[in-house]
């Protein structure tokens, strides 16, 4: 009976883990915010520049490295080779290090270059060059994070995410002002008012650099404390085979490449979209300031609700992929059922109801309420659908130890995209929207990919109508009211108020059209997240 209740220990804390990094994620996209508020959407053109180049170069650098050094730590920790996972750590801060100096160097030297002929937008050297020696910080510290997580403490990494994300928050938005006065100043001397927004983006760039300072001295100090307990461990070890230099290089190479192909096709969407946005299409003030509305508010608020509801169905992300990876097939294709099911009922009104009130966000924050910006918007809630899926079958992928299927749906589905994206940049004039249009393409085709090959694996059918066809009608049922009385209650009590009252009348709506179409079985219920609101609910209105 013991061993049981210690399994679902350790499994509450590898969710409350995952919980916290995707709050920490979810906080890195509300950053930008405020700072488009304070630098405008040219400002956020810039720092999206080299934010992506510091996501997609470091980034995937310290997420390889991190996972290898994990997985080769855990190893021989298990079998007691303290010495040897020592040198593990040793052999990835030495090559890390050297990755980190050789990025760090080449775009703080170079930034004014692959700000002009990558990125396509010159005033954004700044910022890549100031933010340039925050990756030599970033790689080294994922290596202390793959170290510690190798050694069964997943808390020193959480720490770090939440520590980084707190300091970029403060000196970020702190810098941003400060320098964006400035720049105001350089604006008004050179009649461009383009320089305010570039200065205020490098302004973020030394938040973020300033986080990965700190962060990188805050896993130091930690592992120097935990040194002395691995001294006493390493004089307790039996003499074993020993790894040695270019071995253990060869083992970080062998097994980050696959951790790092799997960040760079998710994660470097954002900059190849850049890149194919300004090369194909005129780099005017314009276009600049519509890629930061796209990067600032569209990928924004679509990527917060998508984190919120994955947060939501994380345990049972889990509890499916471990049915998998021990091939319990039928207790695997009933939680992937009701897993599926969970999805839809959360991201198809969050979908619906960001549509709905698009006008009202973008006035609230920005007082954008151009026709063209709210369709944008608009059109990006479908992305909290897609890319909730996508998170979901790519997480059990990889729980499941599949990772090799994710980097193929991920290459597969980043170059059909990057093909059909530049067909529409040539030969329409669609601009933002054809971004849009070529991103949904990529998680449709990432989500449906990702649930062929497990529905292959498991001999998995799904079921259309109850999970898909009931949950649409409703949610499109409650988007109409809410559309409708917003209509009525927004000049009457202003776009807040009315977003607000409009918001929790679709919800209460919908939850009522749930139990009344009888969207699902009691059983389901106890089996999801927040199920029991609607259980109460089903007592309530005597449908039970």
């Amino acid at each position: 009976m013991k061993r049981p209740e210690r399994k679902r220990t350790i499994s509450s804390r590898k969710d409350q883990y995952m919980t916290a990094l995707l709050l920490v994620a979810m906080g890195a996209l509300i950053f930008r915010i405020p700072l488009g508020i304070m630098i405008g959407d040219k400002g956020i053109t810039c720092y999206a520049s080299a934010y992506e180049i510091y996501l997609v170069v470091a980034g995937t650098a310290s997420y390889g490295l991190s996972e290898a050094v994990a997985a080769l730590v855990k190893f021989r920790v298990k079998r007691e080779q303290y010495k040897n996972a020592r040198k593990v750590l040793n052999g990835a801060l030495l090559f890390g290090g050297a990755l980190g100096l050789i990025f760090s160097a080449f775009f703080c030297i170079s930034g004014q270059f692959a700000a002009e002929k990558i990125l396509h937008v010159p005033l954004a050297g700044l910022a890549v060059s100031m933010m340039a020696p925050s990756m030599f910080f970033i790689i080294l510290t994922g290596v202390f994070k793959g170290y510690f997580q190798g050694s069964g403490s997943r808390m020193p990494a959480l720490h770090s995410n939440i520590l980084h994300l707190i300091i970029m928050l403060a000196g970020g938005l702190s810098g941003a002002a400060f320098v964006h006065g400035y720049g105001l100043k350089v604006s008004a001397l050179l009649q461009n008012d383009d320089y305010a927004g570039a200065y205020g983006a490098m302004g973020a760039s030394i938040g973020l650099l300033a986080a990965s300072i700190l962060c990188f001295l805050h896993m130091l100090v930690l592992y120097f404390i935990y040194k002395s307990s691995l001294k006493k461990q390493t004089g307790r070890e039996v003499p074993k085979n020993q790894d040695f230099g270019f071995h253990i290089i060869h083992m970080l190479v062998g097994t980050g490449v696959m951790y790092s192909l799997v960040w760079l096709c998710f994660q470097g969407l954002p900059l190849i979209d850049q890149y194919l946005f300004f090369l194909f299409g005129d780099r005017s003030g314009e276009n600049i300031a519509a890629w930061g509305v796209y990067y600032g508010k569209c990928l924004v608020f679509s990527g917060i609700i998508s984190g919120i509801i994955i947060i939501f169905c994380m345990g049972a992300v889990r509890r499916t992929a471990g049915l998998i990876d021990r091939d319990e097939q039928r207790m695997a294709r009933e939680k992937l059922g009701i897993l599926i099911h969970q999805c839809a009922v959360i991201s198809l009104p969050a979908a619906v109801l960001l549509a709905v009130f698009s006008g009202n966000l973008l006035e609230i924050l920005s007082a954008d309420t151009g026709r063209q910006t709210v369709g944008w918007m608009q059109l990006a809630s479908i992305l909290i659908v897609f890319c909730v899926y996508t998170a979901v079958f790519v997480e059990i992928l990889v729980r499941s130890r599949r990772i090799k299927y994710v980097v193929l749906i991920g290459a597969g589905a980043l170059l059909l995209h990057v093909g059909l994206l530049s067909l529409m940049l040539k030969i329409t004039k669609l601009g933002i929207t054809a971004v849009l249009i070529a991103v949904i393409a990529f998680y449709v085709l990432a989500a449906g990919a990702g649930f062929w090959l497990i529905s292959r694996f498991i001999q998995y059918k799904q079921e259309w109508i109850k999970s898909f066809a009931i949950t649409i009608i409703d949610s499109a049922i409650s988007g109409v009211i809410a559309m409708l009385l917003n209509k009525v209650f927004s000049p009457l009590l202003g776009v807040a108020v009315s977003m607000i009252i409009c918001l929790l009348t679709a919800i209460i709506v919908y939850l009522v059209l749930l139990v009344v179409t009888r969207a699902f079985d009691e059983g389901e219920l106890e089996e999801m997240a927040g199920g029991g609101i609607l259980i109460m609910l089903m007592g309530m209105l005597r449908f039970r």
